[in-house]
C-alpha cells in the first residue's frame, strides 16, 4: 500500500509565520544594547535555518512526487475549523491588546477564553488555571527578570500597593 501523498502547503503554514515574526523581531531589536542584540540575532538565525531546512525538505519532497503543496490539512476535520479560527482570533487580539491590558490581565482572558474555546470545563478549573499561569507569568518576566514587557492596570496597581 501506498501512502497518500504529503500536503506540503499545510506544512509550511508554521515555519512561515516563524520567519515573518522572526524577521520582525530582527527589525525591532537593532536600536538594543548589544548583549540582547546578540542573544536575539542567535535565536534569530537558528530559527531562520531551521525554517529553511523545513522549506528545502518540502520542496524536495514535492520534487520526488512524495506530495503536494496542499493545505487541505488545515481544514479538516471540518468540525474543528471554528474553534482554531476561534484561538486564531484570541491570540490576534492578545497580541494587539497587551500594549494597554499587559501581560497579567491580558494573558488571564486569553488564555481563560482559550479555554472556554477548547471546551474545558468546570469554569472554576479554566479560571483558576488561567490565574495562576498569568500571575506567575507576570512575575517572573515583570518582577523577576524585568523584561520591559507592556505593564497594565493590574501590574501598575500592585507597584503603587508596593510602594
Amino acid at each position: 500500500m501506498s501512502e497518500p501523498p504529503k500536503a506540503y502547503g499545510a506544512d509550511l503554514v508554521i515555519p512561515v509565520l516563524a520567519a515573518a515574526f522572526t524577521i520582525y523581531f530582527l527589525y525591532t531589536i537593532a536600536g538594543l544594547e548589544w548583549e540582547a542584540k546578540a542573544n536575539g540575532i542567535f535565536v534569530g538565525v537558528a530559527l531562520l535555518a531551521l525554517v529553511a531546512v523545513q522549506v528545502v525538505r518540502s520542496v524536495i519532497g514535492i520534487a520526488r512526487g512524495r506530495g503536494r503543496l496542499t493545505f487541505g490539512p488545515l481544514l479538516e476535520p471540518r468540525e474543528a475549523l471554528p474553534r482554531r479560527l476561534g484561538m486564531m482570533a484570541i491570540t490576534i487580539a492578545f497580541v494587539v491588546t497587551v500594549p494597554w491590558l499587559g501581560l497579567g490581565l491580558g494573558l488571564f482572558i486569553a488564555l481563560a477564553a482559550g479555554f472556554a474555546v477548547m471546551g474545558v470545563r468546570p469554569w472554576r478549573r479554566l479560571l483558576l488555571t488561567s490565574f495562576i499561569v498569568a500571575a506567575v507569568s507576570t512575575v517572573l518576566f515583570n518582577a523577576v527578570l524585568d523584561t520591559g514587557l507592556p505593564k497594565g492596570p493590574v501590574e501598575k496597581l500592585v507597584e503603587r500597593i508596593a510602594r
